[in-house]
């Protein structure tokens, strides 16, 4: 590896640090020094140039350890990159590219990615037409998602919004899409825990890469984080392999840009946040998509996180989070507190191009369980004044408590859209009419069960070749006696 003197005799420019701010040093000299440009300390030290002043430079260092004024600092020529060769999957990484899972050097040879390329320029980007699977029913028939989109994840602390995502990852590793999952500024423990359920997947964790910059690493870490992780996307990109990044949080990462941006006294803005941090967000996101190379077309689809308190969504950061992507998946704390897993409003949730990647069917079906909840809502409000209900409102409160119990969903199962189709035909075909929601309960239970052994196969080759809700369902009412069959035997 090349140190301080090799460099040094290269760039034929030293400068010494003038004053040292946390991990903030303004270093004088260095005529020819360029924003963004790494810069190395005499003791192997690194940092990235974040402005020029007019007779000083600002560094964000990476390494703060044996930091002192006076120090003499170099210029590199070269802006940040992190090495990335495709046996990075299936490790934990820091934004260095280093591994931190005791499992020792990474092999293969290693590629430099720059961590801030810039977006793929318009004319090489491809209409979002292909569904996205999460594995999860409500996502997938209420907002959907499609390969290339930008979906913000948003919703108070611990109300599922990680499971989610860890849903989503296993189903797309398990189809061979490569995974990059970004910790940012959390505890180790949640990483720890990120890391078990992905390994209790047979063979997810195969097909993902976990970076991480923990809360107690230095702010220029945790900054740099996102930017490494789409790095690492951008390679498994080039490698024409679609990519699925998820990053969480960027509330947190927004904190820590504030940190740096104050420390470095530049003018404060609304919350106290920079002003540039929009465009810091939206330049990132904005590299993801639907790029084509050459006849083929290759995606980045990014999911981050923004972190919302007691249900507000209207703050600064995720406001703008909401702005630069394609729609958001909202989880919503009171849902949660009721018992509802996942805690996703549909209501409130909303996916701009999802749509577009469905057929007629998923799109009738959504529709009905739409107008079904949306009266099921209607219908409970009045009921709490204790009056009396017309039959048909008690067979609308009935329908859409049968609806939430399927749309119920444990962590540990993925279900797949040919499942949520047989389920949800059943019901609307009133196969479980003048059933209360405990039996019925059971009954998607025996459902489940049978699906994952592979008994149904015979149901969902049938149900795959119909493009019609009123083809749906009058197929389902065909092997009504013959699912009874499979429930009871």
């Amino acid at each position: 590896m090349r140190g301080f003197k090799d460099y040094l005799q290269e760039s034929g420019e030293i400068g010494y640090i003038q004053s040292i701010v946390h991990s903030i040093v303004y270093v004088s000299g260095l005529p020819g020094a360029k924003p963004r440009e790494v810069v190395m300390a005499e003791g192997g030290q690194r940092g990235i140039i974040q402005s020029l002043l007019p007779d000083s430079v600002e560094v964000l260092m990476l390494e703060t350890h044996d930091l002192k004024n006076n120090l003499a600092v170099t210029r590199t020529k070269q802006y940040f990159t992190i090495p990335v060769s495709e046996q990075i999957l299936g490790r934990i990484v820091d934004p260095f590219g280093h591994p931190v899972d005791g499992l020792g050097p990474i092999p293969g040879e290693k590629k430099p990615m720059s961590i801030d390329p810039g977006a793929p320029p318009l004319h090489t980007r491809v209409k979002i037409d292909k569904p996205l699977e999460t594995g999860v029913q409500t996502v997938d028939l209420m907002v959907p998602l499609g390969y290339g989109q930008r979906e913000l994840v948003i919703g108070d602390k611990k109300t599922g919004k990680t499971i989610f995502l860890l849903q989503t990852i296993v189903n797309q590793a398990s189809k061979g899409v490569i995974c990059v999952y970004v910790s940012i500024g959390k505890r180790q423990s949640d990483v720890k825990a990120v890391e078990e359920y992905l390994k209790h997947w047979s063979g997810a964790f195969n097909n993902c890469t976990i970076l991480v910059a923990n809360s107690a690493d230095p702010a220029s870490m945790i900054y740099l984080s996102p930017f490494s992780g789409f790095a690492i996307a951008e390679f498994f990109r080039e490698q024409g392999k679609d990519v699925l990044i998820i990053f969480d949080d960027l509330t947190n990462h927004a904190k820590f840009y504030r940190e740096i941006s104050l420390l470095s006294k530049r003018t404060p803005g609304r919350s106290s946040y920079p002003g540039d941090i929009f465009n810091l967000h939206a330049s990132m996101l904005e590299r993801a998509g639907n790029i084509k190379y050459g006849d083929k077309t290759v995606s980045i689809t990014a999911l981050p996180v923004a972190e919302s308190f007691e249900g507000d969504i209207t703050g600064y950061i995720q406001t703008n989070l909401m702005s630069i992507t394609d729609g958001h998946i909202f989880f919503d704390v009171e849902l949660f507190r009721n018992g509802a897993r996942p805690s996703i409003n549909h209501a409130l949730s909303v996916s701009r191009v999802g749509n577009q990647t469905r057929g007629k069917l998923d799109k009738e079906l959504a529709q009905k369980l739409r107008e079904a909840l949306a009266k099921y809502e209607k219908d409970k409000e009045i009921a709490r004044f204790g009056v009396d209900l017309p039959q048909a409102t008690k067979t609308e409160i009935d329908l859409g408590e049968k609806i939430e119990l399927i749309f119920n969903q444990d962590t540990e199962s993925l279900v797949p859209r040919e499942l949520s189709l047989m389920l949800f035909g059943l019901l609307l075909g009133g196969f479980w009419a003048g059933k209360n929601v405990s039996s019925v309960k059971v009954d998607v239970i025996k459902i489940t069960e049978k699906f994952q052994k592979g008994e149904l196969n015979d149901f969902l080759t049938r149900l795959a070749k119909i493009d019609k809700i009123d083809d749906l369902l009058s197929t389902v009412k065909t092997f009504y006696d013959q699912v009874t069959e499979k429930l009871y035997e």
